[in-house]
């Protein structure tokens, strides 16, 4: 499922990239790309992990490239406001989106109209990095364990809430499912979203909502201080910083494999030539240590790889997540 480091470094070596300003359309072959500064667009407010990948390679690619590179956050929709801007962006190579499991994965299970196609509308460019999402309760909650979580769902049904970054993010059809998988009815908890991780995190601490699937690295300072609890975590293994925590597949939940990741991509239409170079940057940045260690901070792997590997990577995410809402009822409801 995953694109492989050593896919990636081999890429970085291919010839194809090295002329990559050879193939520019007429626009921009006049001038050496880029001659004015390149707009990220992330559809979530700043200081959560959807937001720290991108940032993170824009700095290095800053840095090392001396592209003038600008973070530009469009929160709003659960990621659909951010990403129609970038979708709407000439083809030009300037606008970029950082695209992610919202955007091109979890926001197709429950939503008809995107007002995007997420596959015919953006050229993707490069798989960032990923990570894994834990199920984090308030500390003063009396279930230690995912068990005693789920029988007090049961004994107090209706009188919790759980937070997400917004309707229709991973965190919401993560915690969708959990309650599926567990045979639980999907109002014995209320779902309450907010505008981003970083808000949904602020919830929590003020106990509007008692529990979250959340990417760790944000939350990872509150599980520290012993304001919130991990119980259980969504990825294919253990986590290195949690090493005592179980995944849902060891605790009986079948299939339960979801993954925040996050990538780039540019508008549908831009000159593979910048496509190329800026994925020849991308994968470059994420061999660097230094930025392994701050992606290591929200607990992502890094990545890497060709556009076509990320291209069909992203149209498995979206298929798996149609099947997700579906199973969960929440498409039907939309």
């Amino acid at each position: 499922m995953l694109i492989s480091r050593r896919s990636a470094l081999h890429f970085i070596g291919g010839s194809a990239v090295l002329g990559g300003l050879q193939g520019l359309s007429s626009t921009a072959s006049a001038q050496q790309y880029p001659d004015k500064p390149v707009h990220i667009i992330v559809p979530f407010p700043p200081g959560g992990s959807l937001d720290g990948a991108p940032r993170i390679i824009a700095q290095h690619v800053t840095a090392r490239h001396g592209w003038a590179v600008v973070v530009d956050n469009r929160a709003g929709a659960g990621g659909q406001l951010g990403t129609v801007i970038g979708k709407q962006a000439p083809p030009d190579g300037y606008v970029l989106t950082a695209i992610n499991g919202v955007t091109h994965g979890s926001a197709s299970a429950i939503k008809i109209d995107l007002g995007y196609d997420p596959i015919k509308d953006f050229e993707p460019i490069v798989l960032l990095a990923d990570a894994p999402m834990v199920l984090l309760v308030r500390s003063e909650l009396p279930a230690r364990t995912l068990p005693e979580f789920i029988d007090l769902l049961r004994k107090h049904a209706g009188q919790f809430n759980y937070g997400s970054g917004g309707f229709g993010t991973q965190h919401h059809l993560a915690a969708a499912m959990l309650l599926n998988q567990a045979g639980l009815p999907p109002n014995i908890a209320t779902h309450v979203p907010s505008r981003g991780l970083a808000l949904a995190i602020t919830d929590m601490l003020a106990g509007s909502v008692q529990f979250i699937i959340s990417s760790v690295g944000p939350a990872w300072q509150h599980v520290s201080a012993g304001k919130m609890r991990a119980l259980a975590v969504t990825g294919p293994k253990r986590l290195t910083r949690l090493p005592e925590l179980p995944t849902l597949v060891e605790l009986g939940f079948r299939d339960f494999e979801i993954l925040a990741w996050s990538g780039l991509a540019a508008p549908a239409g831009t000159p593979q030539a910048v496509v190329a170079r800026w994925n020849q940057a991308a994968n470059q940045a994420l061999t660097d240590a230094n930025v392994q260690k701050q992606l290591a901070g929200f607990d992502f792997d890094p990545r890497g790889g060709t556009p076509a590997e990320f291209a069909d990577f992203i149209a498995r995410e979206i298929a798996r997540y149609k099947r997700l809402g579906e199973d969960t009822g929440l498409l039907k409801a939309t």
